[in-house]
C-alpha cells in the first residue's frame, strides 16, 4: 500500500515539474514573438515617420493652375481664399512664385471690379519679375477705370519694350486709347501711326479707336438758341432739333393739351377768371420749362454721346489685355 503511496506522489510531482516547464517554454516563446512582432511594428513606424521631400515648386504650380481655372469660372470668391492661403504659407515658395501669387490676386480683384486693391496688390509684384509687365499693363487700366488717366500713364511708360513688338504696339494702343479718353487729339494722332493692325489681338480694336477719334473730333454741338427758339414754336421740335428722338413727344403731349384747356377757359370765363388764371400758370410752367429743357438738352446729349464712346473705348482697352496676357 506504501508502495501505490509513494508511486502516485512520484508521479504527482513529475507532472507538476513537466507542466511548469512546458509553461516556461511557452512563455518564452511567447516574449519571443511579441518582442518581434513589436520590432516589425517599430520599424514600420520608423520607416512611416522618415520625411519626405516636399516639392514646393510642383505644389504652386498645381495651385495656381487651379486658381486660374476658377478665375476662369468666375468664381472669383473661391480664387482668393485659394490665394490667400497660398500667400500665408509662402514662406516656402520662391520670389517668382511670390510674385504669381500677387499678382494673380491683383488679377482677381481686377475682374472683380477692387480696382483700388488690384493696384495695390499689382504694386507688390516686382520689377524684375517675369511678369512684371503684364502687371503695370493691368495698373495701368485700373487707374482708366478710375479715371487717374496721368497714373495710368506713368505706368505704360514706366515698361521697357523692344520697338515693333507686340506689347511695345500694345503700349501705343493703350496711350492712344488714353488720349481719346483725356479728349487730347494732337497725343493720339502722333500715337495712331504705330496702330499697324498686323496683330489679331487687337488688330479690331485698333481700327475702333480711329472711328472713336473720328466721332469725338469730329462732333458739333448744336445751338442751344436754335433748340430753345424752335420748342418755343412748338414744344418738343428743340429735343428734336438736339438729338432726341422719343422724349419730343412726350413734351408736346403735355403742353399742348394744357394750352387748348387754357384758351378754353380764356374763352369761356375771362382773362381774370379763376380758372384761367390756374390754368394759364401751369401752361406757363410746362411752356417755359419746355424752353429751357431744349436748351439744355444740346449739352445733356453730348455728354450722353461721349460717354458712351468712353465706355467702348476702356471697353476695347480691356479685351486686348485678356488676349495678349491670358495664359
Amino acid at each position: 500500500m506504501v508502495k501505490y503511496i509513494l508511486l502516485f506522489a512520484t508521479s504527482f510531482i513529475l507532472s507538476q515539474a513537466v507542466g511548469q516547464s512546458v509553461d516556461s517554454v511557452r512563455t518564452a516563446i511567447l516574449d519571443s514573438v511579441s518582442i518581434v512582432e513589436a520590432d516589425t511594428l517599430d520599424s514600420a513606424m520608423v520607416t512611416q515617420a522618415l520625411p519626405v521631400k516636399f516639392d514646393s515648386t510642383a505644389y504652386y504650380t498645381r495651385e495656381l493652375s487651379f486658381t486660374r481655372y476658377l478665375i476662369t469660372s468666375e468664381q472669383y470668391q473661391d480664387a482668393l481664399f485659394l490665394l490667400s492661403r497660398l500667400e500665408a504659407e509662402s514662406a516656402s515658395a520662391s520670389s517668382e512664385q511670390r510674385d504669381s501669387i500677387r499678382f494673380m490676386m491683383g488679377w482677381v480683384n481686377y475682374f472683380d471690379q477692387n480696382f483700388e486693391e488690384s493696384i495695390y496688390l499689382l504694386s507688390k509684384v516686382s520689377d524684375d519679375s517675369e511678369i512684371s509687365t503684364q502687371a503695370k499693363f493691368y495698373k495701368s487700366i485700373c487707374f482708366v477705370y478710375l479715371r487717374e488717366y496721368d497714373q495710368a500713364k506713368q505706368n505704360l511708360n514706366e515698361i521697357t519694350l523692344d520697338s515693333g513688338s507686340l506689347e511695345w504696339e500694345l503700349k501705343m494702343f493703350q496711350l492712344g486709347a488714353i488720349a481719346l479718353l483725356e479728349r487730347d487729339y494732337n497725343s493720339f494722332d502722333s500715337l495712331s501711326p504705330y496702330f499697324s493692325e498686323n496683330h489679331f489681338q487687337f488688330s479690331i480694336e485698333e481700327q475702333s479707336m480711329l472711328i472713336y477719334h473720328e466721332e469725338l473730333s469730329s462732333y458739333k454741338r448744336k445751338s442751344p438758341w436754335i433748340a430753345g427758339g424752335l420748342s418755343a414754336l412748338f414744344p418738343g421740335i428743340g429735343k428734336f432739333y438736339a438729338g432726341y428722338r422719343g422724349t419730343p413727344f412726350g413734351a408736346m403731349y403735355m403742353t399742348l393739351p394744357l394750352a387748348l384747356v387754357a384758351i378754353e377757359a380764356v374763352i369761356l370765363a375771362g382773362v381774370l377768371s379763376p380758372q384761367f388764371l390756374v390754368l394759364g400758370a401751369l401752361f406757363g410752367v410746362f411752356y417755359v420749362g419746355n424752353i429751357w429743357g431744349s436748351a439744355l438738352s444740346v449739352f445733356s446729349i453730348k455728354k450722353e454721346i461721349f460717354n458712351e464712346i468712353d465706355r467702348n473705348i476702356i471697353y476695347d482697352m480691356h479685351i486686348p489685355l485678356r488676349r495678349v496676357f491670358w495664359q
